[in-house]
C-alpha cells in the first residue's frame, strides 16, 4: 500500500473514531453530521441532506423501488441511504469501512444487514441487487478504483437492474481525499461500465460550499491535521458568533435554493444524480 493510500485510510479511520464517543444513543441529526459535513451543526447538515433527498426521490419519482427488492448501500456511513430505501419496503444490505458507524447502523436500523468491506471489492454473489446507491461515495475513491467499483456494481446487480450515483462534478475541490469528476467525465465512465443513464437531477446549484470556503479559509489552521471542515467545526463549538451566521445563512440559502431549482439552473451545479440501468 502507498503512502498516499495509507492516509487516505488513516483520514476515514479517525473520521470513523469519533463516533466512539456516543456511548448511549445516536440521533438522526448526529448520525448525519458524521455523514454529511463532519462536526458541522446538525442544521448545516440538514440543509444539504435536504437536497440531496430530494435530488434522489426526483430520480425516484417515475419508477420507485418495490417492497422486497434488494439494495446495496455503499458506502453506507451510520445507513441513512438504507433507512431511505427501507422505507419502500426494500431489503437493505450496508457496507462500510468504518467499524463505529456500522455498530451505529446496526442500532439505528435493525432491519438492514451490515457488513464491513472496503470498496472496490465486492463479496457478494453476481446478481443479487435491484438496486445501489452512491451518494458522495464514488468520489472518495481513486480514479481507476471508481471504475472497478462501477464494474463489481454492474455485477452484482441483476440485468435491468439499477443504481443511483450522486457525486461531485467540480474538480476545483480542496482535499487529498476527494476524487471528482466533470460531469462529461462521470457519465463517459457510467457508460464504459454498462451503465445506461435513465434520468440526471442536479443538486446544490448554487455555489454554497465555494463561498463558504472563501469565507472562511483565513480560520483554517495551518497544519496537516487540520481541514477545512474541521476548523470551521471547532470554531462553531467555542463561539457564538458563526450560530448567528448559520441561521442568517440558512434562512437565505433554503428561499434561494428553491429558485434554482425551479428555474433549472443546472449548468453549474456543485453535484449531479444520476438513475442508472444495468444493461444485458
Amino acid at each position: 500500500m502507498s503512502r498516499f493510500q495509507e492516509n487516505v485510510l488513516d483520514f476515514w479511520r479517525r473520521h470513523d473514531a469519533r463516533l466512539g464517543d456516543f456511548s448511549e444513543s445516536l440521533s438522526e441529526d448526529l448520525s448525519i453530521i458524521h455523514d454529511l459535513y463532519r462536526g458541522m451543526p446538525a442544521p448545516f447538515n440538514r440543509f444539504f441532506d435536504f437536497w440531496q433527498r430530494r435530488a434522489v426521490q426526483a430520480l425516484l419519482r417515475a419508477s420507485p423501488p418495490r417492497p422486497g427488492e434488494r439494495a446495496l448501500d455503499l458506502g453506507c456511513g451510520t445507513g441513512r441511504w438504507s433507512r431511505f430505501f427501507q422505507h419502500y419496503g426494500v431489503r437493505t444490505v450496508g457496507i462500510d469501512i468504518g467499524i463505529c458507524a456500522l455498530h451505529w447502523a446496526r442500532i439505528l436500523s435493525p432491519a438492514g444487514q451490515w457488513a464491513l468491506m472496503a470498496l472496490p471489492a465486492l463479496g457478494f454473489r453476481s446478481g443479487s441487487f435491484d438496486w445501489a446507491i452512491s451518494v458522495t461515495v464514488l468520489q472518495h475513491l481513486p480514479y481507476e478504483a471508481q471504475e472497478h467499483t462501477l464494474r463489481e456494481v454492474g455485477r452484482l446487480l441483476r440485468p435491468g437492474g439499477r443504481m443511483i450515483a450522486l457525486e461531485l462534478c467540480q474538480q476545483r475541490e480542496e482535499g487529498f481525499y476527494l476524487f471528482p469528476r466533470s460531469r462529461e467525465s462521470w457519465e463517459e465512465l457510467f457508460l464504459r461500465t454498462g451503465l445506461r443513464i435513465l434520468r440526471r437531477q442536479a443538486t446544490e446549484r448554487l455555489p454554497w460550499i465555494p463561498i463558504l470556503r472563501r469565507w472562511g479559509a483565513w480560520r483554517r489552521r495551518r497544519t496537516s491535521e487540520s481541514t477545512l471542515v474541521e476548523a470551521a467545526a471547532d470554531w462553531f463549538r467555542h463561539s457564538r458568533w458563526p450560530w448567528i451566521g448559520l441561521y442568517l445563512f440558512l434562512s437565505v440559502a433554503y428561499p434561494l435554493e428553491g429558485l434554482a431549482e425551479i428555474m433549472k439552473w443546472d449548468h453549474h451545479a456543485r453535484y449531479i444524480g444520476w438513475l442508472l440501468r444495468r444493461e444485458g
